[in-house]
């Protein structure tokens, strides 16, 4: 903003609060708010200060200075820009990262000016993928103290077509020394379980089917 537009824009002021701008007021302005255009955001900043309702604790006239400029003017653009995001032109040559970046910051500039229109960025609707809410099934899931199944995710039960057991544990173990109940795992003659069933039970098991 050069000093004859801080002038101008000093001159909108007065016409809210009666000032008298001056010479070194339209200077010191101007470098106060240097790197801000005298556009129709900064007019409506202004305008938007005014009408605004006395903040609290705020006695007297309002009067507004370069920062109420700055930080109205920001606000305004934000609210312009909001939740959108730039409709994508693919360039006509590759880009870099940098040239990204650049051309990103120009395209929100133009939307935050009015000049370029956005895609609003809905809420996203819907759940999560169905296999996700399988996967979540057993989480947080309380298991009773009588419960000897242990939890198998349901889409790992339809993808082996089963209950997720071996077959073995149908039914009970007629070896001495261990005579697991059924759906139990066999036992070491220490009381331990074993990792595999005993054959004569593997052979119950298959005469049972």
């Amino acid at each position: 903003m050069t000093p004859d537009e801080a002038a101008r824009l000093l001159a909108a002021c007065a016409a809210f609060d009666n000032r008298q701008p001056s010479e070194i007021a339209k200077q010191a302005w101007a470098a106060a708010l240097r790197d801000l255009p005298l556009d129709n955001d900064t007019f409506d900043a202004v305008a938007r200060f005014y009408s605004a309702p006395a903040q609290p604790g705020e006695t007297g006239r309002r009067w507004i200075e370069p920062h109420h400029v700055r930080t109205t003017r920001t606000k305004i653009r934000e609210e312009r820009l909001g939740p959108t995001i730039p409709a994508y032109e693919p360039p006509v040559s590759p880009e870099t990262g940098a040239d990204f970046v650049t051309r990103r910051r120009a395209q929100l500039a133009a939307i935050a000016d009015g000049r370029e229109q956005a895609i609003p960025v809905g809420a996203l609707t819907g759940g999560p993928h169905p296999r996700v809410v399988r996967q979540l099934e057993g989480v947080g899931r309380l298991i009773p103290a009588d419960d000897d199944q242990p939890y198998m995710p349901a889409d790992f039960r339809e993808s082996v077509g089963m209950d997720a057991r071996p077959p073995e544990l149908s039914v009970p173990c007629p070896k001495d020394g261990c005579k697991a109940a059924a759906r139990q795992p066999c036992k070491t003659p220490h009381g331990r379980t074993r990792k595999d069933a005993h054959q004569a039970r593997v052979d119950a098991a298959g005469g049972a089917a």
